[in-house]
């Protein structure tokens, strides 16, 4: 065997050059002239300020398993990349950067300066991303990246809006939004972040009308008891019956208000009385609607009590004010107490400020019919989702939407297409010619029109990515040939904001799903199960990570564990280990250099004789169809599973370690040539089944050292080999390897050092069904045993054990001395040592079960893992109970 020539991977210097490789050959570009066999699928756009972490990470993973899979099965793919705008973040980023950087101010800069900073800044920052993206090894079709204000998706959003409002689905309405009053905008549920901290309940006395009776009302917000309209009781509640239809008064002020039945009312939570407050709470806004009652507002957008609240607190602070106004409550006589709790309070992921429900003017789509539509194709699986279990959620979500809040009161965005008249007078056009036509029509002469200066909720043009990425509403053949797309892959927490909205901008507009399945893949927590953040200080860079180990052991890792429906617990020790995996498959390259194994494309497969290559071929088999599978079905984990399993414990651990001692020691060439053949041939399907989770390592192997024409995205999926194996060949190969297995058992626990040869005694008919020469050379080497086919003395004084392996006897006799055991007793101490492991096992997981606490606090899943655990140590004390059983019964041979 000669030496390998070849260093060690090196994934920095490597993976840059391959990725420059695969972009100078073109290999991620689609092509149109292709009509059928095609595969689609949009990248969920990143946001254009963004930085790659690790959900982003996963997310891309996924995807590229899935383009490089179905490239190799000879489909036409289209992965369609772009980035969004993101309007709130990317206005806030900028924002930032020029006071920190330049000393400018936004407001003092102006829109239009300040819009024009945006655009220099996304110039220069905003390939940031996409280079991140592409270090991860991704391989969307960059040439067709698209951005969400580019001017032919605007022109598409514009379209959309001006039919939805000509429907009269889009609407301007005086609402309840979450406002942010340090952005003063209002968000998304997406941009709000509850966080639980300690708040109080404190308990108001309401004083009725003309009595000193009153009614105790428990609130965390009493700062906005100015802005009651009414205290709803639970009808059904004795304690207030003789109140309803009664007033009382609104502490600190002269109003009154009534008490009103509702059956909303929880009479177990607070005092069991609720106080009413329509314009600033959203649940009071619906059973203010619900009652059709007037509604006060008390604070202005700024979050500062306005003219309608006593002269004395009037442009306070709301949240400041609170002390002043419990203090006040106390001085009147209208404080009974104060309970700590501990509660969620919303706070605006942008500005960390407490969002405010503020009753503002705004634009909205009325989503309702939509969302109908979008329901009854997914009961009808024209999309299904992966795992099954997220349907349940999606249709929850949908039966319960609201009016969807589309305006936005910044700056970066789409501006909605909306002018108005010098007398408010609405004109909801495409563009402003078309505006300017209608208005001159209207009103008989040019006029002035001013543009609504809001701007659309990012989703909404998110909501149209499938269709415009793909040149709607012009009838493009990308359209005709990529849509529907075949698969999102998104996360859970999207599922209603972008993949629900997505399915029903598509339906009414191309009367199409947009996609046909949609894979929700895990959130990542870290190695302990919690989630991420920067305040806990467990957050994962995948740049880091990326350049320590490389791209391949970051992409498998989190392929392995994306187990649907599971949330991935990650650490930087699993990474290493899948590091370890991808040297694993460098170095078998080398071992086939060394011996000079070349790739071989083609096997011959009825020439293949040898029984331990007819065994690796039918394991390959089983390999190319199984990881196929599970990629079809979005089982990752178990792809992973599959390539780890066959790769290092089939493939490397039995294969290589057999076939090095046969190259060694066999003097047929027809044997040896037979190995090198069949040894290169698995392990170029290794690199071809590996490729879309590794894609670096293995076309580093299949290209620049062995010297191939074709990247592995151009090579085809290996399809299962058709041979009629001798059954007798896998049973012999898979004795022998079990048999090894059962002596290295016997050696560890014996404590017998490695170096010492041991006599295997072995029964001559069973030699001669399962151990061939090649055979008896591979069991002594791998279990460095010397096999004896001799009848065994009763009378021997040597050491030995007698251990049971397929129902078969054997004898191991020991060369060390220093090894004792008494004279012609059986020694089962390897066999005890495993029965104590499994009691020990039985006795911890019984107490556990049997804790009450456990079974009644402990998540479900766990306790049935440990239930699981339970029974196979159970069946594993059984099995060694009946081999020691069996031992004892048979006599020597």
């Amino acid at each position: 065997m000669k030496k390998s020539k070849l260093k060690n991977f090196n994934h920095l210097e490597s993976e840059k050059k391959i990725y420059t490789e695969w972009e100078n050959r073109n290999l991620f570009s689609s092509k149109l002239k292709q009509k059928k066999n095609n595969f689609s699928i949009i990248m969920p756009p990143p946001n254009v300020t963004g930085n790659l972490h690790i959900g982003h990470a996963l997310n891309m993973t996924i995807q590229d398993i899935l383009c490089r899979f179905w490239r190799m099965k000879g489909k036409n793919v289209l992965w369609q990349p772009g980035t969004d705008h993101a309007g709130i973040a990317t206005q806030n980023v900028v924002e930032k950067y020029l006071r920190k950087n330049e000393n400018l101010d936004k407001n003092k800069l102006g829109k239009e300066k300040f819009m024009s900073k945006i655009w220099e800044w996304k110039s220069n920052s905003g390939e940031k991303i996409i280079n991140q993206i592409k270090r991860l090894g991704a391989s969307p079709d960059w040439k067709r990246i698209k951005f969400t204000l580019d001017k032919d998706v605007s022109q598409a959003v514009n379209i959309v809006f001006t039919k939805f409002y000509n429907k009269g689905l889009i609407y301007k309405d005086k609402r309840l939004v979450n406002w942010d009053t340090k952005l003063q905008t209002a968000i998304s549920d997406l941009e709000v972040e509850q966080r639980s901290q300690n708040g109080e309940f404190v308990y108001i006395k309401y004083f009725l009308e003309n009595s000193k009776s009153f009614i105790t009302v428990a609130t965390t917000r009493p700062e906005t008891l100015f802005g009651d309209c009414c205290i709803a009781v639970n009808p059904k509640d004795k304690r207030y019956k003789k109140f309803i239809g009664k007033k009382v008064n609104i502490p600190l002020t002269n109003k009154f208000i009534p008490i009103i039945p509702d059956s909303y009312v929880d009479t177990k939570k607070g005092s069991g009385a609720l106080k009413i407050t329509p314009a600033h709470d959203f649940n009071d806004f619906k059973i203010g609607k619900k009652l059709k009652i007037s509604f006060f507002e008390i604070f202005d957008k700024y979050g500062k009590f306005n003219e309608n609240v006593p002269f004395n607190y009037q442009g306070l602070d709301r949240l400041k004010a609170r002390s002043k106004i419990i203090s006040d409550l106390k001085l009147r006589g209208n404080l009974k107490k104060i309970e700590k709790i501990t509660h969620t309070v919303p706070y605006g992921d942008r500005s960390g400020s407490v969002i405010e429900p503020y009753l503002t003017e705004q634009w909205f789509l009325d989503v309702k019919e939509l969302a109908k539509q979008a329901n009854k194709r997914v009961k009808n699986k024209e999309t299904e989702f992966y795992p099954k279990s997220w349907t349940k959620v999606f249709f929850s979500w949908m039966n319960q939407i609201e009016p969807w809040c589309i305006s936005r009161q910044i700056w970066w965005g789409h501006q909605l297409p909306v002018w108005y008249g010098p007398d408010k007078k609405i004109f909801v056009c495409e563009n402003r010619r078309i505006a300017s036509e209608l208005s001159k029509k209207y009103y008989k002469k040019k006029i002035t029109l001013t543009q609504e200066t809001d701007v659309l909720d990012t989703w909404f043009s998110s909501a149209l990515w499938p269709i415009t990425t793909l040149g709607w509403p012009k009838a493009t053949k990308e359209f005709k040939h990529y849509f529907p797309t075949d698969v999102l892959v998104t996360g859970f927490d999207i599922i209603f904001f972008w993949v629900s909205r997505m399915m029903m901008q598509s339906i009414y507009f191309t009367k199409k799903v947009p996609f046909k399945k949609v894979y929700i893949h895990p959130l990542i927590r870290d190695q302990y199960g919690q989630k991420m953040s920067k305040s806990k200080g467990n957050i994962i860079d995948p740049l880091e990570l990326i350049d320590k180990y490389g791209a391949d052991p970051l992409r498998l890792t989190l392929a392995s564990l994306a187990a649907q429906g599971k949330d991935i617990k990650l650490s930087e020790d699993a990474v290493k280990l899948n590091r370890n995996f991808v040297t694993k498959i460098w170095n078998s390259y080398k071992f086939l250099e060394m011996n000079n194994s070349i790739l071989n494309k083609k096997l011959n497969i009825e020439k293949v004789e040898m029984d331990i290559n007819v065994w690796i071929i039918k394991n390959l088999n089983d390999f190319i169809a199984s990881v196929e599978d599970c990629i079809r079905k979005f089982r990752f984990n178990d792809a992973v599973k599959e390539i780890y399993t066959f790769t290092k414990n089939i493939y490397c651990d039995h294969y290589i370690e057999a076939i090095k001692i046969l190259l060694k020691e066999l003097k047929d060439n027809n044997k040896t040539n037979e190995i090198k053949r069949v040894s290169s041939y698995c392990f170029g399907i290794i690199l071809k089944i590996s490729h879309p989770f590794i894609p670096f390592v293995s076309d580093e192997i299949y290209v620049n050292c062995m010297q191939n024409k074709l990247y592995l995205d151009e090579e085809k999926w290996p399809n299962k080999i058709s041979f009629k194996y001798k059954k007798s060949s896998i049973q012999k190969i898979t004795f022998a390897l079990g048999l090894v297995s059962k002596i290295r058992n016997i050696r560890s626990a014996l404590k017998i050092e490695p170096k010492n040869i041991l006599i295997l005694m072995v029964n001559k008919k069973l030699a001669s069904k399962n151990i061939s020469s090649e055979i008896e050379l591979m069991i002594n080497r791998l279990a460095r045993t010397k096999i004896s086919f001799q009848e065994l003395n009763k009378k021997t004084k040597n050491n030995y054990s007698k251990f049971l392996y397929k129902n078969n006897s054997f004898y191991i006799f020991y060369n060390n001395k220093d090894i004792s055991s008494d004279n012609n007793q059986k020694d089962f101490s390897f066999l005890n040592k495993e029965l104590i492991m499994y009691e020990e096992e039985i006795k911890r997981i019984e107490k556990k079960l049997e804790n009450k606490n456990f079974i009644d606090k402990a998540p479900k899943k766990i306790v049935d893992e440990n239930k699981y655990k339970l029974d196979k140590f159970y069946k594993g004390k059984k099995k060694v109970l009946l081999e020691i059983n069996s031992l004892s019964r048979k006599d020597r041979l």
